[in-house]
């Protein structure tokens, strides 16, 4: 048995958040706690997707109120969590929120709406050991998690999992243990339970030590009764052993041939499609082949994704995603000098072109237009990502999102003064508590990064940012929120690099930067998880 590994880890957070390619800061995923939250001060946020008059009939009180009413109506909890400036959300909240289907199956359940800037929101993403945008957690009519529902997937298997989650309610984390001691025990349900987990939201679903060889024998087991889900399992097996080798460099191989017979059914492409679009190079790494099979096996992976990729069950977004296996294996090991097919380049760019001109909705489109600028990239073609981004700001519900992926264009481009330029157009521009530290934070450590002389502007940048944050307080005068959840590690990042950056400085630089972190941890509740975080940010070897 071998422990987790951060490489592991990371490569977890990815395949949950496939669709999507950030450019800004993402955090790692913590621990998760218990399933319960006491304090009842925030509501569920529904957001845009009320305002047509119909949908998810989201529930309108606290979080707390919710848990409440399902123990007494013995309804199962369904929790979205998101963001508006957050591509996959979005994704998900302009096809899976607006299938008949899948809001006919809400209404079993008692829906939950958070916005990751509401009041308390980070405090409630805590308790539930939320931490990346999208999450979509069902919990029992008791308040015990279920399991979590992960992105990339087309819809119909989103009504699918909710419906075999209704059907045992028995949560993921035991069936992880099932499956680790006591496989036969597994019920046909599990196994598509498991096969379908948003493994990169909750790392403590698997326990320290769990060896990604579980998931071969899962795939194993499950073969002849369920193809899909064994063929799911099989590539997480895949995953996992790549993340291993990247930290262990164990080079154990394993056998290819049922990813053979995944390439050959369009069935299992489709059921797959989250792993095959997005982990090509990792997959490949790790099999046994010998050069001419594993040539065969590329062209095979790259032509039967292209062959799908404009299948009516995949969202606009992973319809062009279809492309990403064979860009991978096109440019491998030559990606700076490696030139496209002009027919291929031509085919790029009408499907860019086709989902730009169909994807109309504002808030739809952050999530089309970022994965449009994704693929163009990918294919060489930035000055025409760039061109696309500069088109999208006027138009964009979220344009800062789309600034950073200009600053991160520029950067790549050696364009230092630029980047920086857009990194801060798109902190000015951000709206929301939680999303505003966000990017101010980005902000902060693009110039640490690339302009470390700037003193004077780090700082007070520095300052600012912590100065902008309204805490929201409670009867007896403890905060919320700034040292919670995903705020508290986005500050913990900056005030590493800060003081980083102070050391390397030689300078005292960070006085009244660290005056206000302790005003701050002096208002926390003593004994409180608030209050160990900020003291956290204060430890002793550092300058003060």
């Amino acid at each position: 048995m071998r422990k987790l590994s951060l490489g592991m880890i990371v490569s977890l957070l990815l395949l949950c958040l496939a669709a999507w390619q950030p450019a800004i800061d993402s955090d790692a995923l913590a621990p998760l706690p218990k399933a319960a939250i006491e304090q009842p001060d925030n509501t569920a946020q529904p957001a845009e997707n009320s305002i047509e008059g119909h949908g998810i009939a989201w529930f309108e009180g606290s979080v707390a109120e919710a848990f409440s009413l399902a123990a007494t109506t013995n309804k199962p909890i369904f929790m979205y969590w998101g963001a508006v400036w957050c591509p996959p959300c979005q994704e998900i909240k302009h096809t899976v929120f607006k299938s008949p289907e899948f809001i006919a199956q809400t209404k079993l359940f008692i829906p939950i709406y958070l916005d990751g800037d509401t009041e308390r929101a980070q405090s409630v993403g805590e308790e539930f050991g939320v931490k990346g945008y999208p999450t979509m957690i069902i919990f029992s009519p008791q308040g015990e998690e279920v399991t979590r529902i992960p992105g990339g997937i087309d819809i119909s298997r989103y009504n699918s999992i909710l419906l075999s989650s209704l059907d045992t309610l028995r949560p993921t984390r035991m069936l992880v243990q099932l499956a680790l001691n006591s496989p036969d025990l597994l019920l046909a349900t599990d196994f598509r339970q498991l096969a379908y987990y948003s493994w990169g939201q909750d790392f403590e679903a698997l326990p320290a030590g769990t060896d990604p060889i579980m998931f071969k024998q899962l795939a194993e087991q499950v073969s002849i009764q369920d193809p899909e889900a064994s063929a799911r399992l099989y590539l997480q097996y895949l995953v996992m052993l790549a993340a291993e080798q990247d930290e262990a460099e164990t080079g154990q191989k394993a056998d290819a041939a049922p990813l053979f017979r995944i390439l050959a059914t369009p069935e299992l492409i489709i059921g797959t499609w989250d792993y095959l679009a997005y982990y090509a190079t990792n997959i490949t790494r790790v099999l046994d082949l010998d050069a001419l099979a594993l040539a065969s096996l590329q062209n095979q992976w790259q032509q039967a994704m292209l062959d799908l990729r404009h299948n009516t069950r995949l969202s606009t977004a992973e319809q062009l995603g279809g492309w990403f296996p064979y860009l991978a294996f096109y440019f491998a090991g030559d990606e700076a000098s490696a030139t496209l097919p002009a027919a291929q380049v031509a085919a790029i760019r009408l499907d860019a072109e086709k989902a730009n001109q169909m994807t109309r909705n504002a808030y739809a489109r952050q999530s089309v237009v970022n994965q449009i600028s994704y693929l163009l990239e990918t294919a060489g073609l930035k000055d025409e990502a760039k061109q696309l981004l500069l088109a999208e700001l006027e138009k964009s519900a979220a344009p800062y999102y789309f600034m950073s992926n200009l600053a991160a264009l520029a950067e790549a481009a050696g364009s230092i003064d630029e980047s920086l330029e857009w990194r801060l157009k798109a902190y000015q521009a951000s709206t929301g508590q939680a999303t505003r530290l966000q990017w101010g934070v980005s902000y902060v450590r693009s110039l640490i990064r690339l302009a470390p002389q700037r003193q004077d502007e780090v700082s007070q940048t520095a300052l600012a940012l912590i100065n902008e944050l309204t805490p929201h307080q409670d009867a007896d005068g403890s905060i919320h929120d700034i040292f919670a959840g995903r705020n508290f590690r986005i500050l913990r990042r900056l005030n590493t690099d800060l003081h980083d950056w102070q050391i390397a400085a030689d300078a005292d630089l960070l006085g009244n930067f660290d005056a206000r972190l302790r005003s701050l941890c002096s208002q926390q509740s003593k004994g409180s998880t608030q209050r160990s975080n900020c003291q956290s940010l204060l430890a002793s070897d550092r300058p003060q």
